[in-house]
């Protein structure tokens, strides 16, 4: 698997999971003289094991010899959704600002994409909900054309290693 990002400084969101690891690692290889790559990771405070997510994140940036930036927010477990996306990426843009870079990069992957369209659906959003996931501006998602399988295949293959975030199996979040 390899990504199509043009060169230059990015700030990657890496959550400590298969799909942000993945896309670290591949950006990682290719990096070189192409990317200047920022790891940045954003605790929400809604988990309490989440410091195990910052460690490793950190450490695989060290690994890589990347810059790492950490933030966190003391949401609490019953933060929505919403709320928490709404701190993660003010966080994002932060860094983004503070490093010059040129955008932020995400894990979305194709699985995202359909599961955002049902979801956008089922809150009434119309025919514009259905195409909602994409790289747009300062956000960029190159992974949309890979599945969690592929992602997690290239992660296996490459002996990667990565947090399950145990709200996943939350039934409280609609997306799971």
């Amino acid at each position: 698997m390899k990504v199509d990002v043009r060169p230059g400084k990015y700030v990657v969101a890496v959550s400590g999971g298969v799909d942000s690891m993945a896309l670290l690692h591949m950006l990682a290889q290719q990096s070189g003289s192409h990317y200047q790559l920022i790891a940045a990771h954003f605790d929400h405070g809604i988990r309490t094991d989440s410091t195990e997510d910052r460690t490793l994140v950190q450490q695989t940036a060290e690994q890589y010899n990347l810059p790492f930036e950490y933030g966190e927010g003391h949401l609490g477990p019953d933060a929505s959704e919403a709320k928490a996306r709404g701190v993660r990426y003010a966080f994002l843009h932060r860094v983004v600002r503070e490093h010059g870079a040129r955008a932020i990069i995400t894990a979305h992957h194709r699985d995202d994409v359909l599961e955002t369209a049902i979801l956008n659906m089922l809150r009434g959003t119309g025919r514009k909900g259905l195409s909602s996931l994409k790289s747009q501006g300062d956000i960029l998602r190159p992974l949309l054309n890979f599945s969690k399988t592929d992602i997690l295949a290239y992660a296996q293959k490459h002996h990667l290693q990565w947090r399950e975030d145990s709200t996943n199996c939350d039934q409280r979040y609609l997306r799971n």
